[in-house]
């Protein structure tokens, strides 16, 4: 085994002002290749020595969480890799943003979905009056069992968006609503159409992939002569719920649709969802409360202490900056912690997010 945990212990965040370019096709590469897998599994794969990376919380979960849990269990972690003769591998933070990427693609496939509900979307919303399971219901509308798109969601919604005008005029010569969809409805509404006898079985994937081609697509398919990103309120949704909202958008735009192909949607969902998904939402007054209670004030910001003062970087902190700080820094403060009789801090439920809040903050400086 060459790497121990490392994938758990630096994929926990992003920056949140302007996130790193991931991609969670490279993230799973880079699981492979720093030999994470051979303790740690992924999507099923891989080692038990370990826990299942791709199985330990839902999508619930956010970069300040996973740091707070790393930090909780990083003691017993340099233990054991000390007992196997093994080092902290050096992982940038460009290789941190792609092992996240693959994680939260990873969890995706933990979120229930049900395709009775799938069915129900699929009849309620009147997808049934054009499209045939197996036969053409109206001559232009492909059946089913030829769909293409049922790999993903993004697939799904990128083939749905180019057929948008098609699809507007028939509802309305049929007097039928534009149906509205929530990340839910897709989940429910792509297991009900791959488990149809005769449709296309393909792999589920799911893909994260976020970078300048995805700010290319926004400005040039003309998003940003109507939305500025930082207004877009998509924080806490998922790539899912992203997803559905631009499927929704298809009927209220005033303007000609652009066609926007697979990768495209892909690229601009990625990069509306990270704008504001990697933003923190801590309560800075409790953070100051936790920086004194885990005894944080006793090191630093103290003159000959040797540890830096926090706050002089107000407004750069995110998980991957205090997960990197600890892999970094950690295993020294832990000695220098033990020989001063002091507690390895541990933090509860949302005591991170407060704590880079409190540090972003500037206060107390």
């Amino acid at each position: 085994m060459k790497r121990l945990a490392c994938a758990l212990l630096l994929a926990t965040g992003l920056y949140a002002a302007a996130p790193l370019p991931m991609n969670s096709d490279r993230g799973r590469e880079l699981f492979v290749s720093e030999g994470c897998i051979q303790c740690h599994k992924l999507n099923g794969q891989g080692g038990t020595a370990g826990p299942d990376l791709g199985r330990i919380v839902d999508r619930g979960f956010t970069p300040a969480m996973l740091a707070g849990t790393m930090w909780n269990h990083a003691p017993q972690m340099w233990a054991t890799m000390q007992e196997r003769s093994l080092a902290p591998p050096p992982l940038s933070n460009q290789q941190a943003a792609d092992l996240f990427a693959a994680f939260y693609a990873s969890h995706y496939f933990d979120t229930p979905a049900d395709a009775a509900r799938g069915k129900a979307v699929f009849v309620a919303d009147a997808c049934s009056h054009c499209h045939g399971l197996e036969t053409s219901v109206l001559p232009a509308a492909t059946p089913v069992n030829k769909w293409a798109s049922l790999s993903q969601s993004v697939s799904l919604v990128a083939a749905m968006w180019n057929h948008a005008a098609t699809m507007r005029a028939e509802q309305e010569k049929q007097g039928l609503e534009w149906p509205v969809l929530t990340g839910q409805n897709l989940a429910d509404l792509l297991v009900y159409l791959r488990n149809l006898s005769g449709s296309p079985k393909p792999t589920p994937e799911f893909h994260i992939s976020v970078g300048p081609e995805g700010k290319a697509v926004f400005d040039s398919k003309g998003c940003g002569s109507c939305h500025q990103l930082e207004n877009l309120n998509v924080q806490g949704m998922t790539l899912d719920d992203v997803a559905a909202s631009m499927w929704n958008h298809a009927n209220r735009l005033k303007t000609e649709r652009p066609r926007i192909d697979r990768a495209e949607m892909s690229a601009l969902l990625g990069y509306v969802w990270a704008s504001q998904f990697f933003q923190g939402s801590g309560d800075p007054s409790r953070g100051a409360k936790i920086f004194v209670s885990r005894r944080c004030v006793q090191c630093h910001g103290v003159a000959g202490s040797g540890a830096p003062d926090l706050k002089a970087a107000a407004g750069s902190y995110n998980g991957i900056i205090i997960v990197s700080a600890l892999w970094r820094h950690g295993p020294a403060m832990l000695k220098e912690m033990n020989q001063k009789r002091i507690r390895w801090p541990e933090f509860r439920a949302g005591e991170m997010a407060d704590l880079i809040a409190y540090l972003n903050s500037g206060k107390g400086k």
